[in-house]
């Protein structure tokens, strides 16, 4: 077989885009944080990782063009070679620092931070890898270059701790979690997780890119929420969500990060992140730290939000974190909501499998502090039409419904 057979047989995104539903590759012509522009038109962003609203905040903002005066546009090397800047070094100090850690490493991006260290970290003779089973692609990725390392997949702690008893301890095994799951957002319960690794002493690798800036006190994360930060070994933070800027970090005991330093392929082989990021990631740390009102706004948003959504019958899932998921079931329904959601000014986005199960397919609505009211209400009136349109899953207790994969009365309906 020709090995791009494939990539010739594909043929799902364009019978999206005949159906006029394609929810992809929308092209924004101009963003001020709450609102952007698609097509010539201004729409509410509830679709965004942009936590604390701070791509568009002026020091934000000012420190990155800073930056790019005073460095230019890129380190054009590694940072292992010729691409570490002061910028850099100063960024991972304040991480450390604020994550209470003894030390951090910058990455480029999250999927490489991942993927590198949990890699490498699995590839020890003898290695042992638990893996939650709702964990984001570049942890699994991870996991795929981890060899020879056995691999374990836990739903839940309860399952995790039958699978844990087979053993008395666990020294040579690595916990890798999600903290917060991007789709849905829902919160691991990492307290019953550090129970667990007090008793059998594995390894605690937790991602907490959706939970770092927003929960916990003053941002501190998922973990420090939970009281157990100290049990973490390594906390992976990414600044693509609430630090509004590219890359990723790593934080943890300085030996540890020091061999990561000089080890993790996809750290030492790719260029160092650029010198606007780094900037614009410092500066959002720095403002993060130093206004509490903007935890405040966020929060307050966040319910007022939630609140209305629920009150037009949605089920939000359970979430306790900015992102809203309104369960709609049919992949196809989900499509043409979406769709219709940007036609009346708000932009969202579908969440199909495999980021979520077969037949819970959802909208994925995420709330910033720098949404007003307006923006709010405005996105409560579209939701409140599309519910009216539209049959929303009724959901009783944590029982989830399960729909059609791809119902085609929404993808093609009738007239």
């Amino acid at each position: 077989m020709d090995i791009f057979e494939p990539c010739y047989s594909f043929k799902e995104a364009d019978l999206v885009r005949a159906a006029g539903v394609y929810p992809y590759f929308h092209a924004i012509s101009s963003s001020t944080g709450p609102e952007v522009i698609v097509e010539g038109r201004t729409v509410v962003m509830l679709g965004s990782n942009n936590y604390l609203g701070l791509t568009h905040h002026p020091e934000v903002v000012s420190a990155a063009h800073e930056a790019l005066d005073r460095y230019g546009t890129g380190c054009t090397g590694s940072r292992f070679l010729n691409g570490n800047l002061d910028l850099h070094d100063i960024l991972e100090g304040e991480l450390a620092d604020f994550t209470g850690k003894e030390a951090a490493l910058v990455f480029s991006s999250g999927v490489l931070g991942n993927i590198g260290t949990v890699g490498l970290l699995g590839s020890v003779d003898g290695a042992v890898i638990f893996s939650a089973s709702e964990n984001h692609a570049s942890l699994i990725d991870g996991i795929r270059f981890a060899r020879p390392a056995a691999v374990h997949i836990f739903d839940g702690p309860a399952d995790l701790e039958r699978q844990l008893a087979g053993r008395p301890n666990w020294p040579d095994a690595l916990l890798v979690t999600d903290a917060v799951f991007s789709m849905t957002g829902r919160v691991t319960d990492l307290r019953r997780i550090v129970e667990l690794k007090r008793r059998y002493g594995f390894r605690l690798y937790v991602d907490d890119a959706h939970g770092l800036g927003v929960l916990g006190p003053g941002g501190t994360g998922t973990a420090a929420s939970q009281g157990v930060n100290g049990d973490v070994d390594l906390l992976f933070g990414t600044f693509s969500k609430a630090f509004a800027s590219l890359g990723c970090f790593l934080a943890g005991e300085r030996p540890v990060i020091e061999y990561l330093r000089h080890k993790v392929r996809t750290f030492i082989f790719s260029a160092a992140l650029p010198p606007a990021s780094v900037a614009a990631a410092l500066a959002a740390l720095r403002v993060l730290r130093k206004d509490a009102s903007l935890l405040d706004r966020l929060w307050e948003n966040v319910a007022y939000f939630r609140e209305g959504v629920q009150q037009l019958g949605y089920c939000t899932m359970g979430s306790t974190t900015p992102i809203v998921p309104l369960l709609v079931g049919s992949e196809s329904l989900a499509f043409r909501m979406c769709q219709e959601a940007l036609e009346l000014g708000v932009f969202t986005t579908p969440a199909i499998h495999p980021a979520v199960p077969l037949g819970q397919a959802l909208i994925r609505t995420s709330v910033m502090p720098t949404h007003t009211r307006r923006h709010l209400q405005q996105s409560l009136d579209v939701f409140g039409a599309l519910a009216s349109r539209y049959p929303i899953p009724k959901v009783a207790g944590d029982r989830l419904p399960v729909a059609d994969r791809m119902d085609f009365r929404y993808l093609f309906p009738a007239g």
